[in-house]
């Protein structure tokens, strides 16, 4: 057969720079019974364009759902879409014989704008799938427990320098041990992206994640090693506050900590003026309390942020937080200021003054010797 493989992101979205897994394992499978396999462009196929080429069967994979998807595609027999951004929690999942297929990692080598390390240097996959939290704005919303998905021998490339885990929550994950274990003996340093559950960490564990053979800076050694982890919730701010103090006594030497905070999201589902003005609140109380222990905030915004009718207040916070040159050594307020985002800094000086005068930085945080 001629297969087509459509990655929707890397088509349709700006400054797309990630693999796309199902297509690689797609890939990898067709090439293995003898099809002839190509990435292709929307262009290829539609209808209206002068010159298209034919496929038996073209495949159309989206991760986000709010990636742009021409609507000619609905109209060829010969597609089949796939993908959270399609189906969100629902998506089906890939036939056992292609979800553990060795993923094509050549299959973007020829695409110009494919050449980021995520794309060269990271083997990619996942060991356990699931989670026990259920929050209600992520994929996993309907799953109840952590369960072992794959063999890292299913994805690992000892010729690519580095792993990448994309497991939704490893820490809640019965072989917790087992899994880092494994993964240092192969001497690949690893990362879990998706970040951890941190309000899960015993000291043990603590302990163990910061000895792992752990990577994710451009520079190799321990110097250079970056944890990610969630903060999604002002809920959970004694826990991650308790934590973090844990955290701090038991580190050995200095390292990055990245929380995602998730901003933009009402649990319950009400989007008054009381959720937009404690939204941005509780953004701030989260950025203060990971700023004094040293860690770094991404900004995670949810679709719903643009509802607020402060967002852009969000969305300068974002620009700052997510970048560490722009905010590191400086306070909010500093930062806002060499930004230019002068309407912003006043804003804030008016309602919450006190938030200008966060750093990120190490406060009264002894290191371990």
């Amino acid at each position: 057969m001629n297969v087509g493989l459509i990655d929707n992101e890397l088509c349709t979205r700006k400054n797309h720079s990630f693999p796309n897994l199902a297509i690689m394992k797609l890939s990898s499978f067709h090439k293995k019974q003898g099809d002839d396999v190509k990435l292709i462009s929307f262009n290829e196929i539609n209808p209206n364009c002068l010159f298209t080429s034919k496929f038996d069967i073209v495949y159309v994979s989206k991760v986000f759902s709010d990636t742009p998807t021409p609507d000619f595609i609905h109209s060829l027999d010969f597609i089949k879409i796939g993908g959270s951004g399609f189906y969100y929690d629902k998506a089906e999942c890939l036939p056992y014989d292609i979800e553990h297929s060795f993923p094509d990692y050549d299959i973007y080598s020829n695409i110009p704008t494919c050449n980021n390390s995520y794309y060269t240097d990271y083997s990619i996959g996942f060991l356990t799938r699931g989670c026990i939290r259920q929050c209600s704005f992520c994929i996993n919303r309907n799953s109840k427990k952590v369960e072992h998905h794959s063999n890292i021998e299913e994805f690992y490339d000892n010729k690519r320098p580095y792993i990448m885990l994309l497991d939704d929550n490893i820490t809640a994950y019965s072989g917790f041990y087992d899994v880092f274990d494994k993964l240092d003996s192969l001497n690949t340093p690893f990362v879990f992206k998706q970040g951890m559950d941190f309000r899960l960490l015993s000291e043990k564990k603590m302990i163990r994640i910061q000895n792992a053979n752990y990577y994710s800076g451009k520079k190799k050694g321990k110097q250079s090693r970056t944890f990610f982890y969630a903060f999604d919730n002002i809920e959970d701010y004694n826990i991650i506050e308790k934590k973090l103090k844990i955290y701090m006594s038991n580190m050995q030497y200095r390292h990055n900590l990245i929380f995602y905070v998730l901003v933009g999201f009402d649990r319950q589902n009400l989007y008054d003026d009381n959720f937009y003005k404690k939204d941005i609140e509780d953004m701030f109380k989260r950025i203060k309390l990971l700023f004094e222990n040293g860690v770094f905030a991404y900004i995670m915004m949810h679709e719903n942020y643009i509802k607020n009718p402060n967002s852009e207040i969000i969305q300068r916070i974002k620009r700052i937080c997510n970048v560490p040159m722009h905010i590191a050594g400086k306070t909010i307020g500093n930062a806002l200021i060499q930004m230019k985002y002068h309407n912003t800094y006043k804003w804030i000086e008016q309602n919450y003054d006190w938030f200008l005068n966060v750093k990120q930085g190490f406060t009264d945080i002894k290191i371990k010797k």
